[in-house]
């Protein structure tokens, strides 16, 4: 399906509301879906509505709830997500810690009990368009576990991933493994293979067959050893600060816990910095390329081009199938004729 990013996020929302959620929360998340989809992170966009409705309909995901300051030290908020939409648990956060920044120069804000958070770089990019630092930990509150313990076989960890966004602005948006789960969903409700040094079979073998890791597999941290050490950290940092939960047996119902960083460098140091932004960026982008590589981009910099090159989003045929299934259970319809096409 090709479709107008406004007639997708009026399709989401309405789809939203058909399962309880009122209009501005629905408008927000659809939004927030949609960008994802339309900065080419289809991973983190429309595809995820039938799974947050199958937890609207477990009870896992309240589409009533707001999330709800539970303690506040100096620089530090804790926030409960109450289960509430992700997005909307991560607004509320990037708020509150742009807020402590001014008031104190360095804040963070922890979460626990928060729906799927989407797409990092979002938030990210909002402190740093504000001219600060901005650095995001999640982990998954012991469950999802879906990466095994580098040198093992059996499923231990999150892919814990992180962003990290700073102005200019750059930013980074990452998963801790070589790459995010949703991809090898994607990859395997397309029939395609993956990429080699994506996951491993049930044994522990790399694998490119998207069913081995169905199967029992696992997700491979990036760069080995250094990825899985920061895959632990970044579980025991969030974990300590949210008090949200570690990975264990018996996994939990998937909650995102996480801890959002905002540091206001001042206008001094801003302005200096500012200034020689532009010489840095020449210095990368001007060396030599190897062989078919077109140019040099820094981290956000292709999913700036993508949005505002994005007048349609083009949505997959599996996930089209699921949204048009969701709409005829919840008697929503398509978008009117002339906004989308199959």
């Amino acid at each position: 399906m090709v479709i107008d990013p406004p007639a997708l996020e009026d399709w989401v929302a309405r789809l939203l509301r058909a399962h309880g959620a009122d209009a501005a929360k629905a408008a927000r998340v659809a939004a927030a879906l949609v960008d994802a989809d339309r900065c080419g992170h289809s991973s983190h966009g429309v595809r995820q509505l039938p799974y947050y409705v199958d937890q609207i309909e477990a009870g896992a995901l309240l589409v009533e709830a707001d999330p709800l300051v539970v303690d506040r030290r100096g620089g530090l908020v804790v926030l409960d997500g109450r289960h509430g939409f992700g997005q909307l648990v991560g607004e509320a956060a990037t708020d509150l810690a742009l807020d402590g920044a001014a008031k104190h120069a360095v804040s963070a804000v922890a979460v626990r009990n928060a729906g799927h958070v989407g797409r990092l770089g979002a938030y990210t990019q909002r402190i740093a368009e504000a001219g600060m630092v901005g650095i995001l930990l999640v982990n998954f509150q012991g469950g999802d576990q879906l990466m095994a313990p580098f040198g093992a076989v059996e499923r231990r960890l999150g892919n814990n991933p992180i962003s990290i966004g700073v102005p200019g602005p750059a930013v980074l948006d990452i998963a801790l493994s070589v790459a995010a789960e949703g991809r090898v969903h994607q990859a395997h409700e397309r029939g395609e293979l993956l990429p080699g040094g994506w996951i491993l079979d049930s044994e522990g073998a790399p694998s490119s067959d998207p069913a081995a890791y169905l199967a029992g597999g696992s997700l491979f941290p990036m760069a080995g050893h250094k990825g899985y050490g920061l895959v632990v950290l970044v579980e025991l940092v969030v974990g300590l600060l949210t008090l949200g939960g570690l990975c264990g047996p018996g996994e939990p119902p998937f909650s995102n816990a996480f801890v959002l960083v905002c540091l206001d460098p001042g206008e001094a140091a801003r302005a200096e910095y500012m200034q020689q932004l532009p010489a840095f960026v020449h210095w990368v982008k001007s060396a030599r390329r190897l062989p078919g590589t077109a140019e040099i981009l820094l981290p956000g910099e292709l999913e700036a081009r993508r949005r505002a090159a994005t007048d349609v989003v083009h949505v997959d045929a599996p996930t089209t199938t699921a949204l048009r299934e969701l709409a005829r259970r919840a008697g929503v319809a398509a978008p009117a004729a002339g906004t989308g096409r199959a």
